[in-house]
């Protein structure tokens, strides 16, 4: 991971960590070239969109790819 990266992650994560909605929600960061791997489980699917929402809002951001990103069973 490049230093770049590294900051992109670091961004996304506080952005995401901001959101009352979505603090303390097991959600893993990767950024590889500019493009941030969201992975973990969320509670809704609202909180899905909501993250994805939050993350294209971080500057710098080429793509995002959450299919590893999932509702739990049970979930919305």
């Amino acid at each position: 991971m490049s230093i770049q990266d590294e900051a992109l992650a670091g961004r996304v994560r506080g952005a995401l960590s901001q959101d009352k909605r979505l603090s303390g929600l097991p959600i893993m960061i990767r950024a590889a070239d500019g493009e941030i791997h969201l992975k973990g489980k969320v509670d809704t699917e609202e909180q899905k969109v909501l993250a994805v929402m939050v993350v294209k809002g971080v500057p710098g951001i080429r793509g995002i790819v959450d299919d590893e990103l999932v509702v739990r069973e049970g979930g919305e």
